[in-house]
């Protein structure tokens, strides 16, 4: 019995702090769309997608949050 492992590629796009109400901007390239991108977060968040960008907004009514934004594999 044969098992194939198919490990997925992902890029990380980018990495960093979310203060209370402010924006993280992720640049459209290479095709992606909202459903290509892999967020982790240790907070509430919203993503908008925009002709030309992401826009990751933090959605904490009261601290800053970690986000790690990636495209899956």
């Amino acid at each position: 019995m044969e098992i194939l492992i198919q490990e997925s590629i992902m890029a990380l796009l980018k990495e960093g702090t979310i203060p209370i109400g402010r924006t993280m901007f992720i640049p459209k390239e290479g095709g992606l769309t909202k459903d290509s991108l892999e967020v982790e977060a240790n907070g509430q968040y919203q993503i908008v997608e925009r002709p030309d960008r992401f826009e990751v907004k933090n959605s904490e009514c009261c601290r800053s949050i970690l986000i790690k934004v990636k495209t899956k594999g």
